[in-house]
């Protein structure tokens, strides 16, 4: 008698989306750096909406909203199932060069020296860093993100969040007048960076949906992993908005941007490496490389975020200093105002 073989499984047939071990790193840098400019456009748009004056600013608001909320991170979920983490995370570093090159024109900010030296240095740090970090996603399993997802280096990862958190959320300054100080703007815009940062989650959700439409293997989400991961990415992604949009609302895009893209790619760099062990496998210099491009795109954020709150403390120096001048010309002319005196009695007589 014949064995009885096992029927085989229901699958698409065509895995539209697997071009090539080669192929998908270039899809997957083109999808990251297309959601760099989205999203920047879309930032401005949220940030001229704040600072206009006119019942259609919330049109403004909504479309930029939807570009950076909705365009935006679509891409990038997609690029993250072609390429790794930690390719993608230095060339985050493009929000700044599109901010710096499109903010003088559509939001009318200031271009300095120290912000194109900046631009620069992340230019160049978000080149040569995904030349020496890895070029390659390897396949995983459910068990394969477990073995991530439920061990020491995440949970002590998500102690550090939560402190951090705390932290910010102690010393965070009040919004005080029409110019909140300035480290309420660096807070807001580190603690957005920060939750961005938080990749893994984006980068898990999007080799599960992988797995579903590649193979047609839907167990996946049958597990309750796959739905922690993908509430991990939508609560990040809500909460960093907040954050940002309203970090917008108050301080300039050339302060907030910077700041935000540094904290985000430091955050997803070495989450990539603690949680993910994607650099495990690379070679010392290419690792020394790696981290020196990433070094390069920080420092040229800090060069671009400095400069920025140099201006804003400027700016706030020079409004106080015309607050005090108008005190002190108020206290003059009051103690130069000439009371003369006038005989009650004589009034009536006068009028009549």
């Amino acid at each position: 008698m014949p064995s009885r073989q096992a029927l085989p499984a229901i699958t698409l047939g065509r895995k539209w989306w697997n071009w090539g071990p080669a192929l998908m790193p270039v899809i997957g840098v083109a999808l990251i750096l297309f959601k760099t400019f989205i999203i920047i456009f879309g930032l401005q748009l949220l940030r001229y909406a704040a600072i206009m004056e006119s019942r259609r600013k919330w049109r403004f608001k909504l479309l930029g909203l939807s570009m950076a909320m909705a365009v935006g991170p679509l891409c990038e979920v997609s690029a993250y199932a072609f390429a790794p983490q930690s390719l993608l995370a230095p060339l985050d570093g493009f929000d700044v060069i599109w901010n710096i090159l499109l903010a003088p024109y559509t939001l009318g900010e200031s271009l300095t020296s120290s912000k194109l030296l900046g631009s620069g240095f992340v230019f160049a740090g978000a080149v040569s860093a995904p030349i020496f970090g890895p070029h390659s996603k390897p396949p995983e399993t459910m068990e394969d993100l477990r073995e991530k997802f439920v061990s020491r280096s995440f949970l002590g990862w998500i102690l550090v969040c939560i402190s951090l958190s705390f932290f910010a959320c102690l010393t965070m300054p009040p919004k005080n007048g029409a110019r909140p100080p300035a480290r309420r703007g660096l807070l807001l815009a580190m603690a957005g960076g920060f939750l961005a940062g938080q990749r893994y989650f984006m980068s898990s959700t999007a080799t599960v949906l992988h797995t579903s439409f590649d193979e047609g293997n839907w167990d996946m989400w049958y597990d309750p992993l796959a739905y922690f991961i993908l509430g991990g990415m939508l609560f990040c992604a809500a909460m960093n908005a907040v954050l940002l949009n309203k970090g917008l609302a108050e301080f300039e895009a050339m302060m907030m941007i910077p700041t935000f893209v540094g904290t985000s790619i430091v955050t997803t760099s070495v989450s990539a490496a603690v949680i993910l062990k994607e650099t495990a496998q690379l070679i010392a210099w290419r690792l020394l490389g790696y981290w020196l491009g990433i070094s390069l795109v920080v420092t040229g954020l800090l060069i671009i975020a400095r400069d920025a709150r140099r201006q804003l403390d400027g700016c706030e120096d020079d409004a106080s200093q015309q607050a005090q001048g108008r005190r002190l010309m108020g206290i003059d002319a009051e103690q130069n105002r000439v009371v003369v005196p006038v005989d009650i009695a004589t009034v009536p007589r006068l009028a009549h």
